[in-house]
């Protein structure tokens, strides 16, 4: 079982997350190469994509390597046709009364700066419902067999689930394909909780969390990669039955990402996850070594988040 090699003798491990090429978001990894080199030394793990492990790293890199096993999808909005939108707007308006440009606009500003609610969000998913088809950045498929994923050199393949979606068989159906083929090429298999942006809410829901994660295992799944919801998330852990590990995704507005960060490392390793996968958090970063130094005496040291913050400073100079 490669977990092994994913592990190794450490206990817990840090992934460095730097597969977001596939699906669009890219800012920061313009240069993949130039950005991942300097963090290598630091971590267990590197999450990447076929592309970057061929064309940055010329197929050998000095950690283990997790690679992206399913795509075909983009973060490019998928527009619902005029003729059904102006419908849609103008049924929207008589309805209520309100303008709908206007109050989408509203919206969509408090949505982007993280201050709507949860009936704001709910609220602003509808209307955006009126001019994007929901959920295409789900419909996944996969782009590597378990056979490529080994000849590539990597020890295990990530697969993203989006549950709650109309992708959720087909996603599921992925993580099983890739689960049987795994098995012949003795490599692991990650099982990503996907939620992308319509359902980022549940990234708090612990039931759907510790849903999500013990369907996913019994699809195929060797390791989940989730969300750290706070409240329930032991529960997560438990449920799975597999070794987890915590997404970083966006560090909020208007806070100290590096506490932040910190505080979320540290939390989770406490609950039980068995690691990190973080990745914006880390090579968006203004000091983006200082902060995988510092993240790293959090997970494998103990360090609080106060003890690795000092590690950060002393590092950044």
């Amino acid at each position: 079982m490669s977990l092994k090699k994913i592990f190794g003798r450490n206990e817990r491990i840090v992934v460095l997350a730097s597969d977001h090429r596939y699906f669009g978001v890219v800012a920061g990894l313009e240069r993949p190469g130039e950005v991942l080199r300097p963090l290598l030394p630091y971590v267990d793990v590197l999450m990447t994509d076929p592309a970057v492990l061929r064309n940055d790293f010329g197929g050998k890199v000095s950690a283990p390597v997790i690679l992206r096993a399913s795509g075909c999808t983009s973060t490019m909005d998928v527009s619902v046709p005029g003729y059904l939108q102006e419908p849609a707007k103008f049924a929207y308006q008589q309805r209520t009364g309100r303008d709908f440009d206007s109050t989408y606009a509203e919206l969509r500003t408090k949505t982007d700066s993280g201050q709507a609610s949860d009936a704001e969000f709910e609220w602003f998913r509808y209307l955006d419902s009126f001019l994007h088809q929901p959920d295409t950045i789900a419909n996944e498929r996969l782009i590597l067999s378990g056979q490529n994923v080994k000849e590539e050199g990597a020890v295990a393949a990530a697969v993203s689930v989006y549950l709650r979606t109309k992708y959720q068989s087909s996603t599921l159906n992925n993580l099983a394909t890739m689960s049987r083929h795994a098995r012949k090429a003795g490599i692991a298999v990650l099982g990503v909780v996907a939620v992308g942006n319509a359902l980022g809410y549940l990234e708090k829901d612990s039931d759907f969390l510790t849903r999500a994660s013990a369907i996913m295992v019994a699809h195929g799944a060797d390791m989940i990669k989730t969300y750290n919801c706070g409240v329930g998330f032991e529960r997560v852990i438990e449920t799975s039955g597999v070794p987890v590990i915590v997404a970083g995704g966006k560090a909020p507005k208007g806070i100290d990402e590096t506490r932040d960060s910190l505080n979320l490392a540290y939390d989770s390793i406490q609950k039980g996850a068995k690691g990190i996968d973080f990745g914006r958090r880390v090579w968006r970063h203004k000091h983006p070594v200082a902060m995988i130094q510092a993240l790293r005496a959090v997970v494998h040291d103990g360090a609080t988040p106060d003890q690795g913050y000092k590690i950060f400073e002393q590092v950044r100079g």
